[in-house]
């Protein structure tokens, strides 16, 4: 409570740690099933983790001490290069593969694509800032707890501390475990998870028992 904004930070830097894992996840899926495209070109390739990481270091890096990492330019360029690369992945797969293929994906559909991904980059990390806040909820409602307890003394200072914490467990664990499953199936699952694959038959019904 003494010092909000560091951990508004840390919620920020938490998150931009968990979404670029996620982005490992889908290169690694992208090794193993050979697919070129998903472990360079795509969004949550190498061209996008390196795009992401190049803003939010920049970002970063200006925010603590006042300075550019690099120059604007310089920024402007390798991210505009690498958006061009994810917005072109199609036709630059083709000439790696010696295919002539139309894209499937109209011009316009792409742009609309880009501006969603940048738009996603921010809210997605921005949206770790739930850990920070919950953080610092759980600190107010314990403060509250703990000041109605002061103001009464005996058993009943202990009762009220008592109840005042299961009261905070309880709501918290609901609110914090269903934001913990957003950012698990949004933020983190949308960049690796492709929901393919076999379905699951258990034994039983494969033997018809």
């Amino acid at each position: 409570m003494n010092d909000i904004n560091t951990m508004l930070v840390y919620g920020v830097a938490v998150g931009a740690i968990f979404i670029l894992m996620a982005m490992i996840l889908n290169i690694i899926n992208g090794i193993k099933n050979k697919d070129i495209k998903k472990i360079f070109l795509e969004e949550n390739g190498l061209a996008g983790i390196i795009l992401y990481t190049l803003v939010l270091g920049c970002v970063a890096y200006y925010f603590l001490t006042g300075k550019m990492l690099i120059s604007i330019n310089a920024i402007i360029v390798i991210a505009l290069i690498l958006v061009l690369i994810i917005m072109f992945n199609e036709q630059i797969l083709n000439i790696i593969k010696n295919k002539k293929k139309e894209a499937k994906t109209p011009f316009v559909e792409k742009i609309f694509e880009i501006i969603e991904m940048i738009l996603s980059f921010l809210s997605n990390t921005i949206s770790f800032l739930r850990l920070a806040a919950f953080a610092i909820n759980h600190a107010g409602l314990c403060m509250a707890v703990y000041l109605l307890a002061n103001m009464t003394q005996g058993a009943g200072s202990f009762l009220i501390a008592v109840i005042g914490n299961v009261i905070v467990l309880v709501l918290e664990g609901l609110i914090v475990g269903i934001q913990t499953l957003r950012l698990e199936y949004y933020e983190l699952f949308s960049r690796f998870y492709d929901g393919t694959g076999k379905e699951y038959k258990s034994i039983k019904s494969e033997l018809k028992i």
